[in-house]
């Protein structure tokens, strides 16, 4: 299945987004794991469109596979372009970052490249727990954060 071949779907107030910018492989576990934990979904088909999407779109869950349009994890553009992001913007979307360099669930690689989760692509027939319980923790984590803003009117 071609990527562009996938419908994307249509955000309202209150829905749980999310962005996916990975190979067909990867990306078919990713949006069938979105799917099961009420996710719509965009996906991206290159670079450009990710960050596209992201500057007109604040996603829950965004997941970048490290090779993400043939990069590398060091030349990987939509993750260089999040990574910097403001705070206040980055504290409102979960970045998971897939690759077979990781250990899924490490909290230090996680924190080394500036995402919350780090799954290794060999751990994908697992996504869905992996996601759910680092969704929930995500959740847990900046939720006052979040409300506070909201309180204010920030958000």
């Amino acid at each position: 299945m071609n990527i562009s071949d996938i419908r994307m779907d249509f955000f309202e107030a209150g829905d749980k987004t999310s962005l996916i910018c990975a190979d067909p492989n990867v990306g078919e576990i990713v949006r069938n794991t979105l799917r099961e934990l009420g996710f719509k979904f965009h996906t991206a088909e290159t670079s450009d469109l990710a960050i596209e999407r992201t500057r007109y779109n604040t996603y829950d869950i965004i997941v970048i596979q490290e090779n993400f349009t043939g990069s590398t994890l060091k030349t990987n553009v939509t993750l260089d372009y999040l990574v910097p992001l403001p705070m206040a913007q980055r504290r409102y979307s979960m970045i998971v970052l897939v690759g077979s360099a990781f250990k899924t669930l490490d909290a230090m690689q996680a924190f080394a490249h500036s995402v919350q989760l780090v799954v290794n692509t060999m751990d994908m027939p697992n996504f869905t727990a992996i996601l759910k319980k680092s969704w929930s923790e995500f959740q847990i984590l900046y939720k006052v954060y979040k409300e506070v803003f909201t309180s204010h009117g920030e958000r």
